[in-house]
């Protein structure tokens, strides 16, 4: 009996399709077979296999590719909603929001109705 367990965050989603979510960014980054192969955990067959080696350049590259990838990521997901509920995800979409120091334009006030309780003074909701 599982102690707990994860709801799903999309209808659907399961770890292998996000293998396949995985091997599609590895492809579009241009990865080698060699290193896609190793990453997804599968065997390189053949005299392919025997004669291809990945270096740590494959390695780096694929690091940096991945890693702007989740930038990415990120800073649509901070376009939608630059907060999250979630401290973890809060803390990592923090780079990515909009300054709060801006100048920011007032509307101007509203003229209202003189209040009949308070002779002279206005409100804006016209009563």
């Amino acid at each position: 009996m599982p102690v707990a367990s994860w709801l799903p965050l999309r209808a659907g989603l399961t770890p292998h399709g996000l293998r396949h979510g995985h091997q599609t960014w590895l492809d579009d980054l241009g990865v080698r077979y060699v290193l896609q192969s190793e990453r997804m955990g599968h065997e390189v067959p053949g005299m392919r296999g025997v004669y291809s080696h990945i270096t740590p350049g494959m390695r780096e590259a694929v690091t940096a590719g991945l890693q702007q990838l989740w930038e990415t990521s990120l800073r649509y997901r901070a376009r939608i909603a630059p907060h999250s509920p979630v401290g973890v995800l809060d803390a990592l979409l923090a780079p990515f929001r909009e300054p709060t120091n801006k100048i920011r334009s007032h509307s101007a006030p509203k003229i209202g109705h003189r209040n009949a309780g308070s002779p002279g003074r206005l409100t804006d909701r016209g009563f």
